[in-house]
């Protein structure tokens, strides 16, 4: 919640305080209009609040905290003049009372200091070095080929599990066969025979002591296969679910989707290797078991019979009734403690910052106890469904030995009534699974439930058969409205055209929409009202890919990821060579940076790798967008993390350079809108003017 943001800074501040801090970076009123006002929930990364409202609610923890000594990095990035304006004021009075250092490279803010530090801009020479990486030497440019599992076939891992669950029935079948004829042989060597009447079930013994691990290893060699083929198969399935629900639909949290992505996932192989496999072999075995025990002797049919049902039917449904409740809060709150854990490590230099590691970790341990009190739950249901089978079973044993004694009368021998005896004993091995099977039955269950309810979600655009196709690259934008998710507030209405190799700056305060029409040229969303048509062709009537592939987009915030500098970049064309990577970093002005590198393109970056700074990652994102040369390119807030050199270098670069990509710069930054041909502004009242005229009410329309 809000208030939880802000207490992050000082937990005892009360709700006066609080408020009080709202005000100070003009954010009152926007909290009040929430429906729970402090209390109200905030998406992850503040994502239900605008760029420049994230930027005050950071503002207002500083003030929260009142901290003696108070340092910004970047305070006004993302942001609009007004904005940028009230955290100016902030921060003056926050001098007033603290020492204030701040990071900056906006003009408005280096002037409101008493001292200024000059940081000179890095000299980084040519660096020659052998390339290596942690698995041994790379060449420049090379990359190892991602590795696709094979799409299994239905037809296939069916007949694969059929086959797994005939070879354990008989090496299940082996160990009962092992015990009884172990029975028979000891009662029948007690009466002294010739050693030739034992020579059969000697190598009876021998046969099922050798087959039970034999054929276990190879049901296990093959019913684990068909069960990773079954989850690679579905770990691909709920990776395309998640696709079109991103980022306009996903509504969970990262943690959550996570939890979805393995746990739930895993499943999958759960749920056919330890709750169907051992149900499918008690009942393949029990069955032959209870067929030759009635060939022998009727009567001890009829007990086996009856323990088979009372001992796996009562154990499967003592289980599964008793853990039912704890298994599915079991898995809730499994997906709520990774939501703790990633948001921990994902915000980790924020709690060390505000010393709210203690507490973290608190919470952690808290939700790792009550995940700990469900698994424990469980368990001692499935404890009391074990001990079942141990009490029936000495039932059984008892209950086949008075029917072998009244046999003997019949015409069975004493060992045949001895091997008789101990069939319920042999079988307790093949029952005793079903109750872990019973309680993991109601995990797999809820996991399935949940994968289902990702699955169903409807998605913010739909890929639909396309309908029309471009021709050209003309962009007409016509009375457009958008919107996030049901419950957000539509935009304003916003129209403009831009022709083939045109620059068209679109400005406006902080949560007036500039990154939803973004969104709506991409169909991350489609509009709720208005068209866009993109070379006469309406978007919603074109495929995804078509839009995607005709338009580029650069955010606020590109990510990295956990690979090489070459392959960061031909993201954006897979089958590009090294070449072509080097000329796009070049366009995007990270030329020199990229001579400076030891391993060149083949430099590892992301998590656990080299950290590039903000203006780094903006031009990384740029120089994936020219290297697919789209020929419509989005730019929201392309200089937030520049110096006024580099961001008017930039600047420069894009919206002067060649005519044949249309570019639509959004920005608050006044930055390179004098070099575009039109500005559209998003304010109360959207206008759509010339950039060398903006003030003349003769170019609005």
């Amino acid at each position: 919640s809000i208030a939880d943001n802000l207490r992050l800074a000082r937990p005892g501040a009360t709700e006066a305080e609080l408020w009080s801090a709202l005000r100070s970076v003009a954010l009152e009123e926007r909290v009040r209009t929430l429906p729970d006002g402090l209390d109200d929930g905030l998406g992850e990364d503040g994502a239900t609040l605008s760029a420049g409202e994230r930027a005050r609610l950071a503002l207002a923890r500083v003030v929260v905290a009142d901290r003696p000594w108070v340092l910004l990095d970047e305070p006004t990035a993302h942001v609009d003049e007004l904005t940028e304006r009230i955290i100016a004021d902030t921060i003056v009075d926050l001098g007033r009372r603290a020492g204030v250092v701040v990071v900056a490279h906006r003009p408005a803010l280096v002037a409101l200091a008493d001292h200024h530090v000059v940081l000179p801009a890095p000299h980084r020479p040519r660096v020659e070095a052998a390339e290596t990486s942690a698995t041994g030497p790379l060449r420049r440019g090379t990359a190892t080929p991602a590795y696709v599992p094979d799409s299994p076939a239905r037809g296939t891992v069916r007949r694969q599990l059929a086959v797994g669950a005939v070879l354990g029935a008989l090496a299940s079948a082996s160990g009962v066969a092992l015990t009884a004829t172990a029975g028979w042989l000891i009662v029948q060597a007690s009466t002294r025979p010739p050693v030739l009447t034992l020579l059969v079930a000697i190598v009876g013994v021998r046969t099922f002591g050798l087959a039970r691990p034999a054929l276990r290893y190879v049901e296990r060699l093959t019913s684990h296969d068909a069960a990773l083929r079954l989850l690679a198969a579905r770990r691909v399935q709920v990776y395309e679910s998640i696709v079109p629900l991103t980022p306009g639909r996903l509504g969970r949290r990262r943690g959550d989707v996570l939890a979805s992505i393995v746990d739930d996932v895993d499943a999958v192989v759960d749920a056919e290797l330890r709750v169907r496999m051992p149900a499918r072999t008690a009942t393949l075995v029990s069955s032959c078991g209870i067929a030759v025990a009635t060939l022998v002797l009727p009567q001890a049919g009829i007990v086996l019979a009856a323990y088979c049902v009372v001992a796996g039917l009562g154990s499967w449904t003592i289980a599964r009734i008793g853990a039912a409740r704890a298994e599915r809060s079991y898995v809730d709150r499994r997906a709520a403690l990774s939501e703790i854990v990633h948001d921990a490590i994902q915000v980790r230099e924020e709690l060390l910052m505000w010393q709210a590691v203690d507490a973290t970790c608190d919470s952690v341990s808290a939700a790792s106890a009550a995940l700990g009190r469900s698994g424990t739950s469980a368990a001692r249901w499935s404890a009391t469904a074990r001990a079942w089978i141990s009490a029936t079973t000495g039932v059984a044993v008892a209950a086949m030995a008075w029917a072998a004694l009244g046999g003997l009368d019949g015409g069975i021998s004493a060992p045949m009534a001895a091997l008789l005896v101990l069939v319920p004993l042999g079988l307790s091995e093949v029952i005793a699974p079903l109750p872990d099977a019973a309680t993991l039955s109601v995990r797999t269950r809820a996991s399935a439930a949940r994968l289902a309810g990702l699955e169903h979600a409807t998605p913010a655009v739909r890929e639909i058969p396309a309908t029309a196709h471009p021709r050209g690259t003309a962009l007409d934008v016509e009375r457009v409205r958008g919107r996030w998710h049901d419950a957000a507030p539509v935009t304003s209405e916003v129209s403009f055209m831009a022709a083939p190799g045109e620059r068209i700056g679109i400005v406006g305060a902080s949560g007036s929409g500039k990154s939803t029409v973004a969104a709506l040229l991409l169909r991350f969303l489609d509009p709720v009202a208005g068209t866009i048509s993109l070379g006469g062709a309406t978007t919603t009537r074109m495929g995804l890919d078509e839009v995607r592939a005709l338009t580029g987009l650069v955010d606020d915030d590109p990510h990295v990821f956990a690979t090489t500098l070459l392959e960061n970049v031909r993201l954006a064309r897979p089958g590009a060579d090294a070449r072509a990577v080097e000329s796009a970093l070049g366009r995007a002005g990270l030329g020199t940076w990229l001579d400076s590198l030891p391993s060149g393109l083949d430099t590892w970056l992301g998590d656990g790798h080299g950290g590039l700074s903000g203006g780094e990652r903006a031009r990384l994102g740029l120089a994936r967008c020219l290297l697919a040369d789209q020929p419509v390119l989005v730019l929201d807030e392309p200089t937030a993390h520049l110096d006024h050199t580099t961001a008017r270098a930039l600047a420069e670069h894009v919206l002067r350079g060649e005519r044949r990509t249309t570019v639509i710069w959004i920005t608050h930054d006044p930055v390179g809108l004098e070099l575009v041909d039109r500005v559209v502004d998003l304010g109360p009242h959207p206008s759509y003017v010339s950039s060398a005229r903006r003030d003349d009410p003769a170019d609005r329309r």
